[in-house]
């Protein structure tokens, strides 16, 4: 496995299939433990980045690492990579054929070898991308901010949209709103504490409950589930067989 990514890194480094090597300095590999259970998937290297050839070390990086650290997450226990292997020039938007390249020869295969149980993907065009290609259904741009924060299971997938850290170093939303909206990935970490005495699991196995909604609260975001809010309030949840 370790001479598998050591190969697809090299290949990175040494890519010229698409017009960004001419304008790159150094194309930016993963970085992080294989197997992992969460794989983060940024857009593309910024200018740092770019110029040291690292993940997530300019100013969008000590806010990722920042919110991380709050949450009590080392960024070495989960894996780290881009969609777009180099620099956009301009910090322009990606193109469909640059993005459809990385993925191909790249990131498709990143995610083989990780086999994460979690994809988390950071901003707009990373995340439209892969419900793409996990065939998930695409939000609007109006109701694509609902997205993120939310689980959502495709293709044995566990799919989790989440905004850019440069959503605070562009002033765009405070750091305290971004930190509430990654603790999705500390609850995921943990199963539900009251998953023994829930009826789901068992309707599960009664092929009452689809494994999409386990998946997604269960072994997922089991705090937006409302048996769970029933049980954390004392309260006596109904028998319906969805959690939601």
């Amino acid at each position: 496995m370790q001479q598998k990514i050591v190969h697809i890194n090299r290949q990175i480094t040494n890519c010229t299939r698409c017009r960004l090597h001419q304008t790159r300095i150094h194309a930016v590999c993963g970085e992080g433990i294989i197997p992992s259970r969460i794989m983060v998937i940024a857009q593309a290297p910024g200018r740092k980045e770019d110029h040291e050839g690292r993940m997530l070390i300019g100013p969008s990086g000590q806010i990722f690492d920042q919110i991380l650290g709050s949450l009590g997450i080392n960024r070495h226990e989960v894996y780290l990579t881009n969609l777009l292997k180099c620099f956009l020039p301009r910090c322009r938007k990606p193109r469909q054929d640059e993005m459809n390249t990385c993925y191909i020869h790249y990131l498709k295969k990143e995610i083989a070898l990780v086999k994460p149980e979690f994809i988390v993907t950071l901003g707009y065009h990373v995340t439209k991308y892969l419900f793409n290609q996990f065939e998930l259904k695409q939000p609007n741009k109006i109701s694509f901010q609902t997205t993120f924060g939310e689980l959502f299971s495709s293709q044995n997938r566990k799919i989790i949209p989440l905004r850019h850290p440069a959503t605070v170093v562009h002033n765009s939303i405070k750091l305290k709103q971004l930190i509430n909206e990654y603790e999705i990935l500390n609850t995921i970490q943990t199963l539900c504490p009251y998953f023994y005495q829930c009826i789901i699991p068992e309707n599960y196995k009664n092929g009452l409950t689809p494994k999409n909604l386990l998946d997604k609260f269960c072994h997922g975001n089991w705090k937006q589930c409302k048996r769970y809010y029933s049980y954390s309030k004392g309260l006596q949840p109904g028998n319906s067989a969805l959690p939601e």
